[in-house]
């Protein structure tokens, strides 16, 4: 069987992106054959491609959501014809292709109510988002949680899992997404070009960092607030100046995280986002919009 992808063989700019032609892998007992019909666009995606990541040659993306097309021997959970979405391995398979072979523990079922397209921008940003405010920030109902680029794909989950949670929430956004964020369900959207703005917010108990900006923001922290970010490793010298904890981390795929965010969009308590859509064949505007960084939402490649 044959599928076509978006591959890079040399990092240092999108036009090294390949349409290509590949052979589908064999099976073994524990892989499952995925139909992608639609692949989600991320950050992460362009940075491989141009600071070459992980090894030459790969397909390009993580996120998919589409069909079972076959299981292995050992396969469980999921069957012939079933409808998933998933972030696969990072360097093993990219998303950017027509089909994919994965495992059980990256793939969910597909949230009934949400089309391919919407489904494709789950995964990545929402697994993220679930990490920073659950796993390392530990929020609590009635805590004010910052959120940095909150109109982009990852702040916008994290901006309704906050308010799941019960916390008030300061959205940082250009003033152009103040209304967006509010209806979202943020307390307070703040430009964040402002001057004044460490004096604008301030007692903040957790802040959600994915701008590499933890020196502006640990100034808005209360005394024995926490910190976390998605990008660089903060200076715990200068947290500690702040009395301030702050980590970083690498998402990770997690099923049963993806599962449970699932039944969330199936109860109306999450909604996802799209800003552009893309056809496979032009992999590389996708990612060329992408790295603009000014989405509001999730960009998403149309494979089939």
């Amino acid at each position: 069987m044959k599928s076509q992808a978006i591959q890079i063989k040399e990092k240092g700019t999108l036009d090294n992106l390949e349409l290509v032609t590949l052979e589908v892998p064999t099976l073994e007992s524990h892989d499952i054959l995925v139909k992608v019909k639609a692949a989600g666009v991320n950050p992460v995606d362009f940075k491989g491609v141009l600071n070459g990541i992980f090894k030459m040659p790969y397909t390009v993306g993580s996120d998919i959501a589409g069909i079972v097309e076959q299981v292995g021997a050992e396969v469980k959970n999921f069957e012939v014809g079933q409808e998933v979405i998933g972030s696969l391995e990072w360097a093993k398979q990219g998303a950017y292709a027509e089909y994919v072979v994965t495992e059980e523990r990256y793939l969910a079922r597909k949230p009934d109510n949400l089309s391919f397209t919407e489904a494709a921008a789950v995964p990545l940003v929402a697994l993220t988002a679930w990490q920073a405010l659950f796993d390392h920030l530990n929020i609590q109902a009635g805590e004010k949680v910052l959120i940095q680029a909150a109109a982009g794909g990852v702040g916008t989950m994290a901006v309704q899992l906050a308010k799941w949670k019960g916390a008030y929430v300061v959205a940082l956004a250009s003033p152009k997404n103040a209304s967006f964020l509010t209806e979202l369900g943020a307390d307070e959207v703040v430009d964040y070009k402002r001057d004044d703005l460490t004096e604008t917010i301030q007692d903040v108990d957790a802040a959600f960092d994915s701008m590499a900006t933890s020196a502006q923001l640990f100034k808005m922290l209360k005394k024995g607030g926490r910190y976390v970010s998605i990008t660089a490793k903060p200076s715990q010298e200068l947290a500690e100046s702040y009395g301030v904890s702050a980590t970083n981390f690498l998402f990770h795929s997690d099923a049963a995280q993806l599962s449970q965010l699932v039944a969330l969009i199936e109860e109306g308590k999450i909604k996802v986002f799209l800003d552009k859509t893309f056809p496979l064949a032009e992999a590389k505007a996708a990612l060329e919009y992408q790295k603009q960084g000014h989405s509001r939402g999730k960009n998403v490649l149309l494979v089939d």
